[in-house]
C-alpha cells in the first residue's frame, strides 16, 4: 500500500513539474492588450499553482491554478476568481459565480481553458494562456460567448516583483460599502463575491438582472420581486444554519431549477413551451443570464 501511496504522489509530482511555470504577480501592458468596452485603468492578476483535491469522492489529487485578478476603472476596483484543475479532466467550479464545467490543459508553454454553462449551451468560455520563452510574457486570449454573442479579448500581461500583488492581497471592500442599499447577510461579503452571488440568482432563476431590479436603478426597492428574493435569502441562510451546518447544501437552484418560481410537478411539453416562448417574449435581446 506504502508504494502505490509513493507512486501517486511521485505521478502528481511528475505531473506538476510537467507544467511550465505561470505562478506569481502579473501586470497588464494596456497599450498592447486589446479590451472589450472601455479599457481599464489598471489590470493585475496573481496565479498560483499548486496541488488540491481534485475529486472529493475519491480523494484524487490534481494540479489547480488559481487565478485573482484585479481590475481599476473610475466605478473603483473589481476583482474575480478564476479556480481550475490543470490535468485535462472536467470539473464544474464557479465562474463569475455561476456553476461551470471547466476543463484545463497545458500543451507546451500554452494553457487551454473551455467553459460550458449547464441549461445555456451557447453560454461558453474560451482562454489561452501563452508564456513566452523568456517566462516574462504572458498572453490571455478570452473569447466569452452568451446567446449567440462573442466577446474578445487580449490581455499581454508582463512579470512584476511578488510586492507588486499587495493590492490584491488587501481585504476587498464589502458589499454594504461598495454598493447603495444592500440588505440582509450579502452585505458582510466581499463586492466581488456579492456580484458572482447575483450573477447565480440570475442563472438558477433564469432571469435577466431586471427581473427584480429597476434597470440603471439597481439599489431602488420598486419591484416586488426585490423584496420577494431577499425574504428567500434569508430563508435558505436559515435553513442551511439549523440543519447543515452553515454548509450552503440548499441554494436557489435547489428548488428554481432554472424557473422563476419553483414547480410543483415536472413540466408537461406545451407547459414547458409555454414558458420558453413567455421567457423570450419578456427578456430584450440584449439581456444576459451570465458572463
Amino acid at each position: 500500500m506504502s508504494k502505490i501511496v509513493a507512486l501517486a504522489v511521485f505521478g502528481a509530482s511528475l505531473l506538476t513539474a510537467a507544467s511550465p511555470n505561470i505562478s506569481g504577480v502579473w501586470k497588464a501592458d494596456l497599450g498592447k492588450s486589446k479590451f472589450q468596452g472601455t479599457p481599464p485603468t489598471n489590470y493585475l492578476v496573481i496565479i498560483e499553482q499548486k496541488m488540491a483535491i481534485f475529486n472529493q469522492r475519491t480523494k484524487e489529487e490534481a494540479p489547480q491554478i488559481v487565478e485573482t485578478t484585479g481590475t481599476w476603472n473610475q466605478r473603483g476596483e473589481n476583482r474575480a476568481i478564476l479556480r481550475v484543475f490543470d490535468n485535462g479532466k472536467p470539473r464544474i467550479l464557479p465562474y463569475q459565480g455561476v456553476p461551470t464545467r471547466l476543463t484545463a490543459s497545458f500543451q507546451g508553454n500554452t494553457l487551454t481553458v473551455a467553459g460550458e454553462t449547464p441549461g445555456h449551451p451557447d453560454s461558453t468560455v474560451n482562454r489561452t494562456y501563452e508564456l513566452s520563452a523568456d517566462g516574462q510574457t504572458l498572453t490571455v486570449n478570452s473569447v466569452v460567448r452568451n446567446a449567440g454573442k462573442a466577446q474578445q479579448s487580449t490581455v499581454v500581461l508582463t512579470k512584476q516583483a511578488d510586492a507588486a500583488g499587495e493590492p490584491l492581497r488587501k481585504p476587498e471592500e464589502l458589499a454594504e460599502k461598495h454598493f447603495k442599499n444592500v440588505k440582509t447577510s450579502l452585505k458582510e461579503l466581499p463586492a466581488s463575491q456579492f456580484m458572482d452571488t447575483m450573477h447565480y440568482f440570475s442563472w438558477s432563476l433564469n432571469k435577466p438582472c431586471t427581473f427584480c431590479h429597476v434597470e440603471r436603478k439597481f439599489d431602488v426597492d420598486d419591484k416586488k420581486e426585490k423584496g420577494t428574493a431577499r425574504k428567500m435569502i434569508d430563508m435558505v441562510a436559515s435553513i442551511d444554519e439549523h440543519n447543515f451546518e452553515g454548509h450552503p447544501a440548499v441554494r436557489c437552484f435547489t428548488c428554481h431549477e432554472g424557473h422563476a418560481h419553483p414547480l410543483t410537478h415536472q413540466q408537461f411539453p406545451d407547459e414547458a413551451a409555454a414558458e420558453v416562448a413567455a421567457s423570450a417574449a419578456a427578456t430584450p435581446p440584449a439581456a444576459s443570464t451570465q458572463h
